[in-house]
């Protein structure tokens, strides 16, 4: 009977796929904003969250204050300058409900990987490899999603006048692969 169940725990445990986990603590500053929205001479690089070499799952987990705000941000009516969430989707609005909102924006490997890459907005700098804005997406406390490929994800702060920021967001970022 023993020999049988051992047996049985070993078929068991070899016929479960195999998963591929890590997790990492990065800190996002309030002026990394990587020149997004309306260009501000203050402004900093997005941060390197998190490379991956494939397929998979990324949580984002995300605490801290930014001048005053947590990552989810806030409303804000009387905006004059386009936000980096806003310049992804090529709008400005007169309201906006993620003003200091921690974004992201996934860049495949092959791109980062090119001669002189940098995780700045790549309408504004003289930076030829480098972010597209129609890349870049909400966050807030809590992300999860699907990537297809190896890249790596960037994290920063939806302001465009990163001067006067202070603060900044400490973030739990996970992979899991299948």
């Amino acid at each position: 009977m023993k020999t049988r169940l051992g047996l049985t725990m070993l078929v068991l445990i070899v016929a479960m796929p195999a998963v591929t986990a890590f997790a990492q603590h990065v800190y996002v500053p309030g002026k990394a904003t990587g020149c997004f929205g309306s260009w501000d001479a203050g402004c900093k690089p997005l941060v390197t969250a998190l490379t991956v070499s494939g397929a998979g799952t990324i949580t984002v987990r995300a605490n801290g204050k930014v001048d005053g705000t947590g990552p989810n941000g806030r409303k804000a009516c009387w905006l004059t300058y386009q936000k980096p969430l806003q310049e992804a989707k090529g709008i400005t609005d007169a309201c906006i409900n993620n003003w200091y909102a921690l974004l992201g924006v996934f860049v495949p490997q092959s791109w980062v990987q090119r001669d002189g890459f940098q995780p700045v907005d790549a309408t504004k700098n003289l930076v030829l490899v480098s972010v597209k804005p129609g890349g870049l997406f909400f966050v807030g406390e809590h992300k999860k999603f699907q990537v297809k490929e190896a890249g790596t994800l960037f994290l920063g702060i939806n302001d465009e006048v990163a001067r006067d920021n202070s603060g900044g967001f400490h973030v739990n970022v996970a992979f899991t692969a299948p």
